[in-house]
């Protein structure tokens, strides 16, 4: 009797936090304003489950693709694009990577930035766009919270 009482109680909190926080949709969207296609690579990292279907994912011109995720950490890589690296916890924590520094041989920009609502800590997007000043190289994890949405943008070089 005491067995089937176990069975039928109400999961632990902190399991139906998780649930619940999943529930919220979370998503990687992956832009490309560039005048050509862009090729995505996936890599992802910590048994991170895959964001599309196969090893690449090409992006039409001025098109997007959004993935939804319930977590995800890994990197994406685009030819001539510096590598994105991010996580989206199941809690809305993340961290965020992406070249701050123009590089030679690089010419498609890349900006990685979060959105949520609202978003909670300190969240800037990083990269460098096409005009105005590159920012900052990460976001350390525990900074950025309350994270639905983290956007990946590819840009056109020299616009």
């Amino acid at each position: 009797m005491a067995l089937l009482l176990l069975l039928a109680a109400p999961p632990p909190a902190s399991a139906q936090a998780t649930h619940d926080t999943c529930a919220k949709n979370k998503k990687v969207t992956v832009q490309n304003n560039c005048a050509h296609d862009v090729t995505l690579t996936l890599e992802p990292l910590a048994n991170s489950p895959h964001l599309f279907e196969g090893r690449q994912y090409t992006l039409r011109p001025h098109s997007h693709a959004e993935f939804p995720v319930c977590w995800w950490t890994g990197r994406l890589h685009a030819p001539g694009a510096p590598t994105a690296e991010f996580h989206v916890g199941v809690d809305g924590g993340c961290f965020y990577m992406g070249s701050n520094v123009r590089q030679p041989g690089l010419d498609v920009p890349v900006v990685v930035s979060p959105h949520g609502s609202p978003l909670q800590g300190e969240c800037p997007a990083v990269g460098c766009p096409v005009q105005g000043r590159c920012s900052v190289a990460q976001v350390p994890g525990g900074k950025c919270r309350n994270v639905q949405e983290i956007k990946v943008i590819y840009c056109s070089p020299g616009v």
